[in-house]
């Protein structure tokens, strides 16, 4: 009898973690764009600015989006959910923003404007990640911690990509090297 209740019990605790585990690989699946925003990257495919500047803007709306959380009491019981939920949606479109620079890049796409707007916007999303640490009750905190850390390291190497980025495109430009017209690039 004891055996039959053992092995219940272990077999009830592993289904738990599976769930568990298979409810968190969700989460990280899911796209951090709506219908919407990946119809507007598909019309700025082949102009380098104006998509780097709509996904500025993606990011941003995810760092006011947390602002909102933070000042709104009524939300105190999902915050930290939602927080780490919009700060992993964040980290995903820096990293998105980061291949479109590199794709742009090896063709020599004149990004130069979008590279200004991407760099005054790190120093911005700095300033309010840090302010979300600060400010966060620990104990949620705690919640989304991991994701904060992760969103902070990441813009951190966005920021210092971009202006590396933005010194060669600076360089290929007074060299005449650089691809006005996208559309119209050398593959």
């Amino acid at each position: 009898m004891r055996h039959g209740i053992g092995r219940a019990s272990f077999a009830l605790a592993l289904l738990v973690a599976l769930l568990s585990s298979a409810a968190a690989q969700m989460r990280e699946m899911r796209d951090p764009l709506t219908a919407k925003e990946v119809d507007e990257m598909r019309e700025t495919a082949d102009f380098p600015d104006k998509r780097i500047e709509l996904m500025v803007n993606f990011c941003r709306s995810r760092i006011n989006s947390i602002e909102q959380l933070q000042s709104n009491a009524k939300s105190a019981k999902d915050r930290p959910m939602q927080i780490h939920d919009l700060l992993q949606d964040f980290t995903t479109l820096l990293d998105e923003i980061g291949d479109n620079v590199d794709m742009y890049s090896a063709h020599n796409a004149d990004m130069r404007k979008g590279l200004t707007l991407l760099i005054e916007a790190t120093s911005e999303w700095q300033l309010k990640l840090r302010r979300l640490k600060q400010q966060s009750p620990r104990e949620e905190l705690d919640q989304y911690n991991f994701e904060l850390t992760n969103a902070m390291e990441d813009l951190n190497d966005t920021a210092d990509d971009t202006r590396q980025e933005l010194q060669k495109q600076n360089e290929l430009a007074k060299e005449k090297k650089l691809t006005k017209d996208y559309s119209e690039r050398r593959d």
